[in-house]
């Protein structure tokens, strides 16, 4: 039986791919190194600690964890000066629908809980969930299971009375990891190309309701 509805953020809630994107090119032209758009995809889905890690690896970077940080920040900031990160359209009604039909809602993301908790707030929903999770606090980012089920864990449900909603492979990866429902959600502006097979896919918020997660549920845990 359904209980609860989790959400990724990045790609889902807010459309902040294309402006990490932008990012990255920034980031490697300042750094003295060749940009390639398909080098950043592997990072969707991920913590900033492990694009990081796998960049002084990959380019034998001498910067360290907080410097890579703060040259990030500073070009987000300067990309967001205006409005901050787009909002995903409908996105917000659609969790605060789900709340009021009585489920659990959840946010378990890769980013920070500041930046997480800066994001929901602007969008007038931070108090809509039960529970929030960074990626960043577990011991296994996505597409390691911990981060949905450390948010499943918290709300008091047990992960197969779960859908997830995720917009990367990693994170669908991860939802699949922890034995959950899950729906591809595919309405932000940077389309991506995915390896994983996914069933359900959700092209946009507008005209969704809890019924929808209700059903597409059903269907994937086969209840009558």
């Amino acid at each position: 039986m359904l209980k609860a509805v989790i959400f990724d953020m990045d790609g889902v809630l807010i459309d902040s791919e294309p402006v990490h994107l932008k990012a990255h090119e920034l980031i490697m032209k300042e750094l003295g190194l060749n940009y390639n758009p398909k080098y950043y995809e592997q990072f969707i889905g991920s913590t900033t600690e492990n694009m990081w890690n796998t960049m002084i690896r990959d380019f034998n970077l001498n910067k360290t964890h907080a410097q890579l940080d703060e040259m990030s920040d500073k070009i987000i900031k300067k990309l967001n000066a205006e409005n901050g990160y787009p909002k995903i359209k409908g996105a917000a009604d659609v969790v605060k629908k789900v709340h009021a039909a009585g489920y659990k809602v959840a946010l378990a993301s890769s980013s920070g809980l500041e930046r997480i908790k800066k994001c929901t707030d602007e969008m007038g929903i931070y108090q809509e969930f039960d529970g929030i999770v960074s990626g960043m606090l577990v011991d296994n980012p996505k597409p390691a299971p911990d981060t949905f089920l450390k948010a499943a864990e918290m709300i008091n449900v047990k992960p197969e009375e779960c859908i997830v909603v995720e917009d990367s492979d990693k994170g669908l990866v991860a939802a699949k990891n922890a034995k959950m429902a899950y729906v591809r959600f595919d309405g932000g502006a940077l389309k991506l190309k995915h390896e994983e097979d996914v069933e359900y896919i959700l092209e946009s918020f507008e005209g969704i309701s809890a019924k929808y997660f209700e059903e597409i549920y059903a269907r994937i845990m086969k209840e009558p």
